[in-house]
């Protein structure tokens, strides 16, 4: 399953340098095969910064989504976790997490995506 996790930010410009300098130096030491994605476009709404990865079991969930909810506190901000279609580019948002939020619940999201143990 392809996955995304999304910066969900009303003023994404404000966060985005840092953001993507803590994603891709973490994208750097960890095991995960994953890509940051940093596509800015003229319309701030239309801004997608995070990270994408392939996942077929809800484990593979733990370091990232442990990673990104430590950000989120720090950078007071939110990400959304979904999946995606790489033929049609369709996505749909799973669950929100992060600075009011919350922590996300490995468990409940893996579920909610079909993931194996």
């Amino acid at each position: 399953m392809n996955l995304y996790v999304l910066l969900d930010h009303d003023e994404p410009q404000a966060l985005a340098d840092d953001l993507m300098a803590h994603i891709n130096n973490w994208l750097r030491d960890s095991e995960l095969d994953a890509k940051a994605l940093d596509i800015r476009s003229e319309n701030s709404n239309e801004w997608q910064l995070g990270v994408q990865f392939e996942c077929q079991r809800k484990m593979v969930l733990k370091q990232p989504l442990d990673f990104l909810f430590k950000l989120a506190k720090k950078m007071e901000c939110e990400f959304v976790i979904g999946c995606y279609d790489k033929a049609s580019g369709n996505r749909e948002d799973v669950c929100y997490f992060g600075y009011e939020e919350g922590r996300p619940d490995m468990d409940e999201v893996g579920i909610y995506l079909g993931l194996k143990r």
